[in-house]
Protein backbone atom coordinates (compact mmCIF):
# COMPACT_ATOMS: atom_id res chain seq x y z
CA UNK A 1 0.00 0.00 0.00
CA UNK A 2 1.23 3.27 -0.69
CA UNK A 3 2.57 5.52 2.08
CA UNK A 4 3.39 8.94 2.89
CA UNK A 5 5.79 10.47 5.25
CA UNK A 6 3.91 12.78 7.86
CA UNK A 7 5.63 15.07 10.36
CA UNK A 8 6.48 13.37 13.82
CA UNK A 9 8.86 13.26 16.55
CA UNK A 10 9.11 9.66 16.23
CA UNK A 11 11.70 8.57 13.26
CA UNK A 12 10.64 7.05 9.93
CA UNK A 13 7.23 8.12 10.61
CA UNK A 14 4.75 7.32 8.27
CA UNK A 15 0.67 7.17 6.94
CA UNK A 16 -1.37 5.15 4.78
CA UNK A 17 -2.89 6.94 2.03
CA UNK A 18 -6.24 5.49 2.80
CA UNK A 19 -6.16 6.18 5.97
CA UNK A 20 -4.59 9.60 5.80
CA UNK A 21 -7.73 10.51 3.55
CA UNK A 22 -9.89 9.08 5.71
CA UNK A 23 -8.45 10.90 8.90
CA UNK A 24 -9.01 14.27 6.58
CA UNK A 25 -12.39 13.33 5.78
CA UNK A 26 -13.37 12.40 9.29
CA UNK A 27 -12.30 15.95 10.65
CA UNK A 28 -13.93 17.67 7.76
CA UNK A 29 -16.82 16.16 8.09
CA UNK A 30 -16.55 16.66 12.06
CA UNK A 31 -16.07 20.52 11.53
CA UNK A 32 -18.32 20.92 8.93
CA UNK A 33 -19.90 24.23 8.62
CA UNK A 34 -22.96 24.79 11.31
CA UNK A 35 -26.72 25.53 10.08
CA UNK A 36 -27.12 29.11 11.33
CA UNK A 37 -30.61 28.18 13.06
CA UNK A 38 -29.95 29.44 16.68
CA UNK A 39 -29.06 25.79 18.33
CA UNK A 40 -25.93 24.29 18.79
CA UNK A 41 -27.49 20.95 19.27
CA UNK A 42 -27.72 18.15 16.96
CA UNK A 43 -25.62 18.11 13.50
CA UNK A 44 -24.59 21.67 14.50
CA UNK A 45 -22.21 21.10 17.25
CA UNK A 46 -19.31 23.14 17.86
CA UNK A 47 -17.59 20.77 20.23
CA UNK A 48 -17.12 22.12 23.90
CA UNK A 49 -18.47 25.32 24.96
CA UNK A 50 -15.75 28.30 25.06
CA UNK A 51 -17.33 29.71 27.83
CA UNK A 52 -19.45 28.83 30.18
CA UNK A 53 -21.31 30.91 32.51
CA UNK A 54 -20.38 31.29 36.34
CA UNK A 55 -22.91 33.45 37.89
CA UNK A 56 -26.96 33.22 38.16
CA UNK A 57 -29.01 35.76 36.36
CA UNK A 58 -29.84 39.37 38.35
CA UNK A 59 -32.01 39.85 35.42
CA UNK A 60 -34.52 37.12 35.47
CA UNK A 61 -34.13 33.39 34.61
CA UNK A 62 -35.03 32.48 31.00
CA UNK A 63 -35.34 36.09 30.27
CA UNK A 64 -32.10 37.89 30.19
CA UNK A 65 -29.14 34.97 30.70
CA UNK A 66 -26.00 34.07 28.70
CA UNK A 67 -24.96 30.23 29.39
CA UNK A 68 -22.23 29.27 27.48
CA UNK A 69 -20.64 30.55 24.31
CA UNK A 70 -19.33 28.68 21.30
CA UNK A 71 -17.41 29.08 18.14
CA UNK A 72 -15.95 27.80 15.26
CA UNK A 73 -13.66 29.43 11.84
CA UNK A 74 -14.12 27.53 9.30
CA UNK A 75 -15.46 28.01 5.32
CA UNK A 76 -13.98 31.23 5.57
CA UNK A 77 -16.59 32.65 8.19
CA UNK A 78 -16.31 32.69 11.72
CA UNK A 79 -19.43 30.96 13.33
CA UNK A 80 -20.46 32.05 17.43
CA UNK A 81 -23.60 31.03 19.46
CA UNK A 82 -24.76 32.18 22.80
CA UNK A 83 -27.26 30.07 24.68
CA UNK A 84 -29.91 31.36 26.78
CA UNK A 85 -32.47 34.51 27.03
CA UNK A 86 -32.62 38.09 25.67
CA UNK A 87 -35.77 40.08 26.66
CA UNK A 88 -38.11 41.22 24.57
CA UNK A 89 -37.84 45.11 25.48
CA UNK A 90 -34.21 45.57 23.32
CA UNK A 91 -31.66 44.99 26.56
CA UNK A 92 -28.55 44.66 23.93
CA UNK A 93 -26.14 41.82 23.44
CA UNK A 94 -23.11 43.43 23.20
CA UNK A 95 -20.20 41.19 20.76
CA UNK A 96 -16.85 42.67 20.54
CA UNK A 97 -14.63 40.62 18.25
CA UNK A 98 -10.45 41.53 18.38
CA UNK A 99 -9.34 39.90 14.97
CA UNK A 100 -6.73 41.87 14.05
CA UNK A 101 -3.92 44.30 15.32
CA UNK A 102 -5.06 47.58 16.49
CA UNK A 103 -7.82 48.34 17.78
CA UNK A 104 -9.62 50.00 21.06
CA UNK A 105 -8.75 48.53 24.29
CA UNK A 106 -11.23 51.72 25.45
CA UNK A 107 -14.36 51.69 23.65
CA UNK A 108 -15.49 54.46 21.27
CA UNK A 109 -18.37 54.21 19.64
CA UNK A 110 -18.68 54.12 15.67
CA UNK A 111 -22.14 56.71 16.36
CA UNK A 112 -25.17 54.15 16.39
CA UNK A 113 -27.88 53.21 18.68
CA UNK A 114 -26.81 55.19 21.82
CA UNK A 115 -24.15 53.03 21.76
CA UNK A 116 -21.78 56.11 22.68
CA UNK A 117 -23.24 55.66 26.35
CA UNK A 118 -20.05 53.15 26.36
CA UNK A 119 -17.69 55.35 25.55
CA UNK A 120 -14.64 55.18 28.24
CA UNK A 121 -15.64 51.51 29.18
CA UNK A 122 -12.42 49.62 29.56
CA UNK A 123 -11.56 45.77 28.01
CA UNK A 124 -9.54 43.45 29.86
CA UNK A 125 -5.97 44.20 29.45
CA UNK A 126 -4.92 42.30 25.99
CA UNK A 127 -8.35 42.74 24.65
CA UNK A 128 -8.77 45.72 21.84
CA UNK A 129 -11.80 45.61 19.77
CA UNK A 130 -11.93 45.71 15.81
CA UNK A 131 -15.62 45.24 15.77
CA UNK A 132 -18.74 45.28 17.59
CA UNK A 133 -21.97 43.77 17.26
CA UNK A 134 -24.91 44.55 19.31
CA UNK A 135 -28.34 42.66 18.86
CA UNK A 136 -31.93 43.21 20.46
CA UNK A 137 -35.49 42.33 20.11
CA UNK A 138 -38.82 43.89 21.55
CA UNK A 139 -42.48 44.72 20.97
CA UNK A 140 -42.69 47.98 20.76
CA UNK A 141 -43.72 50.14 18.66
CA UNK A 142 -43.83 46.82 16.35
CA UNK A 143 -42.31 43.17 16.67
CA UNK A 144 -39.06 42.92 15.54
CA UNK A 145 -35.26 41.70 15.87
CA UNK A 146 -32.40 44.53 15.14
CA UNK A 147 -28.56 44.03 14.20
CA UNK A 148 -26.00 46.16 13.92
CA UNK A 149 -22.26 45.19 12.75
CA UNK A 150 -19.81 48.21 13.16
CA UNK A 151 -16.41 48.51 12.65
CA UNK A 152 -14.40 50.61 15.43
CA UNK A 153 -11.19 50.72 13.73
CA UNK A 154 -13.18 52.41 10.60
CA UNK A 155 -15.59 54.32 13.65
CA UNK A 156 -18.50 52.94 10.72
CA UNK A 157 -21.40 51.14 11.29
CA UNK A 158 -24.37 49.60 9.13
CA UNK A 159 -27.90 48.87 11.13
CA UNK A 160 -29.95 46.23 10.55
CA UNK A 161 -33.87 46.39 11.34
CA UNK A 162 -36.68 43.95 11.47
CA UNK A 163 -34.41 41.40 10.13
CA UNK A 164 -36.89 38.38 10.49
CA UNK A 165 -39.93 39.91 8.83
CA UNK A 166 -42.12 41.40 11.85
CA UNK A 167 -40.78 38.28 13.84
CA UNK A 168 -38.78 38.25 16.79
CA UNK A 169 -37.51 34.79 16.39
CA UNK A 170 -36.28 33.42 13.07
CA UNK A 171 -32.76 32.58 10.73
CA UNK A 172 -31.81 34.88 7.97
CA UNK A 173 -29.29 36.86 6.27
CA UNK A 174 -28.68 40.22 6.87
CA UNK A 175 -27.90 43.12 3.67
CA UNK A 176 -24.45 44.11 2.92
CA UNK A 177 -22.56 47.58 3.63
CA UNK A 178 -19.30 47.65 6.06
CA UNK A 179 -20.44 44.09 5.74
CA UNK A 180 -19.33 43.22 2.23
CA UNK A 181 -20.39 39.68 2.64
CA UNK A 182 -24.29 39.05 4.49
CA UNK A 183 -23.94 38.31 8.15
CA UNK A 184 -26.43 34.69 8.88
CA UNK A 185 -28.40 35.74 12.02
CA UNK A 186 -30.77 33.12 14.04
CA UNK A 187 -32.47 33.87 17.34
CA UNK A 188 -34.35 30.85 19.27
CA UNK A 189 -35.56 32.15 22.47
CA UNK A 190 -37.30 29.11 23.81
CA UNK A 191 -34.42 27.72 26.27
CA UNK A 192 -35.64 26.54 29.78
CA UNK A 193 -32.83 25.38 30.74
CA UNK A 194 -29.43 27.11 32.03
CA UNK A 195 -28.79 29.58 34.95
CA UNK A 196 -31.24 30.21 37.44
CA UNK A 197 -32.00 33.84 38.70
CA UNK A 198 -29.95 35.29 41.42
CA UNK A 199 -26.19 36.89 42.24
CA UNK A 200 -24.36 33.60 43.00
CA UNK A 201 -22.50 31.21 41.73
CA UNK A 202 -23.78 29.37 38.42
CA UNK A 203 -24.50 25.94 38.15
CA UNK A 204 -22.12 25.43 35.21
CA UNK A 205 -23.57 21.64 34.36
CA UNK A 206 -26.60 23.40 34.24
CA UNK A 207 -25.28 26.16 31.92
CA UNK A 208 -23.83 23.89 29.54
CA UNK A 209 -26.72 22.08 28.85
CA UNK A 210 -28.37 24.86 27.18
CA UNK A 211 -28.64 24.78 23.54
CA UNK A 212 -30.79 27.58 21.83
CA UNK A 213 -29.97 30.74 21.69
CA UNK A 214 -28.25 33.24 19.08
CA UNK A 215 -26.06 32.47 16.31
CA UNK A 216 -23.94 34.16 13.70
CA UNK A 217 -21.67 33.69 10.90
CA UNK A 218 -19.47 36.20 9.53
CA UNK A 219 -17.14 36.27 6.81
CA UNK A 220 -13.67 36.33 7.54
CA UNK A 221 -13.12 38.90 5.01
CA UNK A 222 -15.55 41.40 7.02
CA UNK A 223 -12.96 40.53 9.68
CA UNK A 224 -9.53 42.04 8.36
CA UNK A 225 -8.64 38.30 7.10
CA UNK A 226 -7.70 37.08 10.30
CA UNK A 227 -4.33 34.79 10.14
CA UNK A 228 -5.04 32.80 13.36
CA UNK A 229 -7.32 32.73 16.67
CA UNK A 230 -9.89 35.43 16.89
CA UNK A 231 -10.65 36.74 20.54
CA UNK A 232 -14.56 37.33 21.48
CA UNK A 233 -16.06 39.11 24.48
CA UNK A 234 -19.76 39.32 25.15
CA UNK A 235 -22.35 40.96 28.02
CA UNK A 236 -26.07 41.82 27.89
CA UNK A 237 -26.60 45.71 28.76
CA UNK A 238 -29.89 47.53 29.10
CA UNK A 239 -32.17 49.22 25.73
CA UNK A 240 -29.78 52.59 26.46
CA UNK A 241 -26.27 50.53 26.04
CA UNK A 242 -25.71 52.23 30.14
CA UNK A 243 -26.43 49.95 32.55
CA UNK A 244 -24.67 46.60 32.85
CA UNK A 245 -26.38 43.15 33.72
CA UNK A 246 -23.77 40.37 35.41
CA UNK A 247 -24.24 38.43 32.47
CA UNK A 248 -21.07 38.21 30.48
CA UNK A 249 -18.96 35.67 28.37
CA UNK A 250 -16.35 34.67 30.08
CA UNK A 251 -18.26 34.60 33.43
CA UNK A 252 -17.32 37.20 36.55
CA UNK A 253 -16.11 36.29 40.01
CA UNK A 254 -19.15 35.42 42.61
CA UNK A 255 -21.54 36.49 44.05
CA UNK A 256 -21.63 39.27 41.38
CA UNK A 257 -24.89 41.28 41.02
CA UNK A 258 -25.85 43.73 38.32
CA UNK A 259 -22.85 46.02 37.21
CA UNK A 260 -25.04 49.02 36.36
CA UNK A 261 -23.43 51.91 35.61
CA UNK A 262 -20.85 52.35 38.35
CA UNK A 263 -19.98 48.53 38.81
CA UNK A 264 -22.29 48.88 42.03
CA UNK A 265 -25.98 48.89 40.39
CA UNK A 266 -26.29 52.23 40.22
CA UNK A 267 -27.37 54.60 36.85
CA UNK A 268 -25.01 57.37 35.61
CA UNK A 269 -26.34 57.59 32.24
CA UNK A 270 -22.80 55.95 30.46
CA UNK A 271 -20.41 52.84 30.82
CA UNK A 272 -17.48 55.14 31.26
CA UNK A 273 -16.86 53.69 34.85
CA UNK A 274 -16.23 49.86 33.78
CA UNK A 275 -13.43 48.32 33.60
CA UNK A 276 -12.57 44.74 33.19
CA UNK A 277 -8.95 44.31 34.40
CA UNK A 278 -11.61 44.75 38.16
CA UNK A 279 -13.68 41.75 36.97
CA UNK A 280 -10.90 39.80 35.08
CA UNK A 281 -8.32 39.48 37.89
CA UNK A 282 -4.91 38.04 37.65
CA UNK A 283 -4.41 35.77 35.35
CA UNK A 284 -8.37 35.57 34.53
CA UNK A 285 -9.08 36.43 30.73
CA UNK A 286 -11.42 38.56 29.73
CA UNK A 287 -12.44 37.04 26.43
CA UNK A 288 -12.02 33.48 25.10
CA UNK A 289 -10.40 32.59 22.36
CA UNK A 290 -11.68 30.88 18.96
CA UNK A 291 -9.32 29.07 16.56
CA UNK A 292 -9.37 28.06 12.94
CA UNK A 293 -10.92 24.12 12.66
CA UNK A 294 -8.17 21.76 12.04
CA UNK A 295 -8.49 20.28 8.30
CA UNK A 296 -7.20 18.02 5.82
CA UNK A 297 -3.99 19.63 5.21
CA UNK A 298 -2.68 20.27 8.76
CA UNK A 299 -3.52 16.23 9.75
CA UNK A 300 -1.41 14.99 6.57
CA UNK A 301 1.77 17.75 8.21
CA UNK A 302 1.39 19.56 5.43
CA UNK A 303 0.33 23.11 6.83
CA UNK A 304 1.69 24.93 9.66
CA UNK A 305 -1.33 27.44 9.34
CA UNK A 306 -3.68 26.72 11.91
CA UNK A 307 -2.77 27.63 15.24
CA UNK A 308 -0.93 30.10 14.33
CA UNK A 309 -1.23 33.40 16.94
CA UNK A 310 -1.50 36.93 15.49
CA UNK A 311 1.30 39.20 17.45
CA UNK A 312 0.49 42.70 18.42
Amino acid sequence: MLTLPIRSNAPHATITLAAGLALALTAAAAHAAPTVNGTVAGADMYGPALAVQTTQTAWTDNMNELNAAYGLITAGRLYLAFTGNLANNFNNLEIFIDSRAGGQNVYASAGNDNTSAMNGFTFDSGFNADYHLNVRHGLVPSTRFNLDFADLQAGAFSQYVDVFGGSATGATSTGTGINSSPIEIAFNNSNMAGVIGGSGAADQAAAAAATTGIELSIALADLGLPPGEIRVFAFINNTGHNFASNQFLPGLVTPQDFLGSDGAGGFTGSLSQLNMNTYYPGAAQGWFTVVPAPGALALLGMSGFVGLRRRR
